[in-house]
C-alpha cells in the first residue's frame, strides 16, 4: 500500500448514524465530515470500535459525519499504517486532547484477570483501559436494562446507601 494512493473519498463508507452496519473487519477508518477528514483511527474490529468510540459526541457535534475505512487483514500493520497515513493526511482531530474523555478510576485486578483482559484487548487491537471502559458499560447497560438502577435509586432516596 502506498500511502499517498490511499483516497479516502472513494473507500466504502456509511453515514455515522448508521454505524451499527459496519462490517466486523480489521480496518483503517476514517471519520470524515464530507471531503474534510477529522480523524483516522485503527482497529480489528471496525463495528465494535465505532460502537463506543470516545470521541462519538465530538463527531457528532460537526453535523454530516461518515465513517469510511480500508479494510486490513494484516493485523500487525495496522499501527503503522494508521501513523503514515495520520502523518500524510494530518487530520483536524487526532493528536487533540479529547473533551469527552471520561473520567480515571485506579482499579486493582488479580494479575491472572488482568492478564486476560491485556490478552483480550492485545486480540481486539486496543487499549486495555478501552476494553475494561467497554465492559464496564455493558454491564451498567445490562443493569439498567434488568431494572437494578431504579432499586439502587429509590435505596439511595430512602438513605439505605451505606452496608
Amino acid at each position: 500500500m502506498h500511502i499517498a494512493e490511499v483516497d479516502p473519498l472513494t473507500l466504502p463508507s456509511l453515514p455515522l448514524g448508521e454505524r451499527k452496519q459496519l462490517p466486523s473487519c480489521p480496518a483503517i477508518y476514517f471519520v470524515m465530515e464530507s471531503d474534510r477528514i477529522l480523524y483516522i483511527g485503527k482497529t480489528i474490529n471496525l463495528a465494535q470500535r465505532l460502537a463506543v468510540h470516545s470521541r462519538q459526541k465530538q463527531f457528532a457535534s460537526f453535523g454530516a459525519i461518515h465513517i469510511a475505512w480500508h479494510e486490513c487483514s494484516d493485523i500487525d500493520m495496522l499501527g503503522q499504517i494508521e501513523t503514515a497515513l495520520i502523518k500524510y493526511f494530518k487530520p483536524l482531530l487526532n493528536g487533540t486532547k479529547n473533551p469527552d474523555a471520561s473520567k480515571r478510576v485506579n482499579l486493582t485486578l488479580p494479575n491472572l484477570v488482568y492478564k486476560e483482559l491485556q490478552a483480550w484487548a492485545e486480540y481486539q487491537g486496543r487499549p486495555t483501559a478501552n476494553l475494561a471502559a467497554y465492559l464496564v458499560e455493558s454491564a451498567i447497560r445490562e443493569a439498567k436494562e434488568k431494572g437494578e438502577f431504579r432499586t439502587l435509586r429509590k435505596r439511595l432516596e430512602k438513605g439505605n446507601d451505606t452496608e
